[in-house]
């Protein structure tokens, strides 16, 4: 979606655009690029793939190529060797595993060391030993592209953490962008919302029914909408109709705009993201966001009272508490509504896709770095 995205944007500056993708199957096709799709299963470990990527360099001879997968090591050995800049384009927070210590020991530990693993020294341990594996991931991507393409400033902070030092001139911060900002604060209904994949997994939707059984009885005139599919979705549902919670609907996939547009209030369980799209194009509508303070880019986002509200990291009391003093204080909703669309206006494609166009233009036209 990202790489479509940034073709649209791209497009009415002339340029030609075309799409490898290492999956071999499932594409769609696109009126602003040219989508081509890997030849054989297997993604990047399939070597024939890799051969296709080159091929397909030698046929397509772009001016500039963009890698939306840097960790992927063997695509930016292929693009190094193509004459060309090659940029590297992180899409999530270098954080999520340091500020998620006890998903990672579950996920990286077999199932009699994950107790060990959530102590204070099993932390430190999983840190030190992250710290150094994906340091030295690091360093590769910043050896191999010509600019590594960061969200925002926060990214720099996470970067350090693990490269102290690096070539700040290689560093580009551009923001993921949205298709618009509302010119006011549409009409609202008194509607909650909760959009994104229904997973445990980074979008913590396991808290969504104990966050709105705690507020249905003091709200009982507002509705919770939950929008998304994932593999907690059903299991959800049933437990929703097995409680009895009252004013939940579970919408499944759909369109987000129009419920952005009538919900009053936004809320986001997320344990980690890296740019939030679903953040900002809530605040492009005036729905305000209540979200955990989890990852470095929630606080770049939302200034806490002013255009959303963030919380402690997994505390509901603290959410409930937030989401309260919102629908019961219109006067400060509409204020802060107002500034969530001020505020959205920066991510607009119109302006992401100047500092797509200026990059490019300035890429093109500088010596390319040594191969290292």
């Amino acid at each position: 979606m990202s790489t479509v995205k940034l073709s649209r944007m791209l497009s009415p500056f002339g340029h030609e655009i075309s799409v490898f993708s290492f999956a071999n199957d499932g594409h769609i096709d696109q009126p602003t690029c040219e989508v081509v799709g890997a030849p054989f299963a297997g993604g990047v470990a399939e070597p024939r793939n890799l051969d296709a990527l080159a091929a397909h360099l030698q046929r397509f001879k772009p001016d500039v190529t963009i890698n939306q997968m840097p960790y992927e090591h063997p695509i930016g050995t292929v693009l190094r060797q193509y004459p060309a800049p090659a940029l590297g384009c992180l899409r999530n927070t270098l954080y999520s595993v340091r500020n998620n210590l006890d998903a990672y020991a579950e996920r990286s530990l077999p199932a009699a060391f994950v107790p060990l693993g959530k102590t204070a020294l099993g932390h430190q341990l999983l840190l030190a030993r992250h710290k150094r594996r994906h340091a030295a991931d690091l360093r590769r991507i910043l050896a191999t592209y010509d600019r590594f393409v960061l969200f925002a400033e926060p990214n720099l902070e996470e970067l350090r953490f693990f490269v102290p030092e690096f070539d700040l001139g290689s560093i580009v911060l551009i923001p993921n962008s949205i298709p618009d900002v509302a010119p006011e604060v549409p009409a609202k209904e008194k509607r909650i919302l909760w959009l994104g994949r229904v997973t445990r997994t980074q979008k913590r939707a396991d808290m969504i029914l104990p966050l709105w059984e705690r507020l249905a009885a003091r709200l009982p005139d507002w509705e919770f909408d939950v929008v998304g599919d994932g593999d907690l979705g059903d299991a959800l549902r049933r437990e929703a109709a097995q409680k009895g919670i009252p004013r939940i609907t579970f919408h499944g996939k759909q369109v987000s705009e129009p419920f952005f547009r009538r919900s009053a209030v936004f809320i986001m369980t997320s344990e980690f993201e890296g740019f939030p799209n679903t953040l900002v194009e809530a605040q492009s509508r005036g729905a305000v966001p209540v979200v955990f303070d989890s990852y470095p880019m929630a606080s770049w986002l939302v200034s806490n009272d002013q255009n959303g509200a963030l919380v402690k990291t997994g505390d509901l009391a603290a959410m409930e508490a937030a989401i309260m003093d919102l629908c019961t204080s219109p006067d400060k909703r509409e204020r802060m509504a107002k500034a969530a669309l001020i505020s959205a206006e920066q991510f607009t494609e119109a302006r992401v896709a100047g500092k797509w166009q200026s990059l490019l233009e300035e890429v093109v036209s500088s010596p390319r770095v040594a191969t290292q």
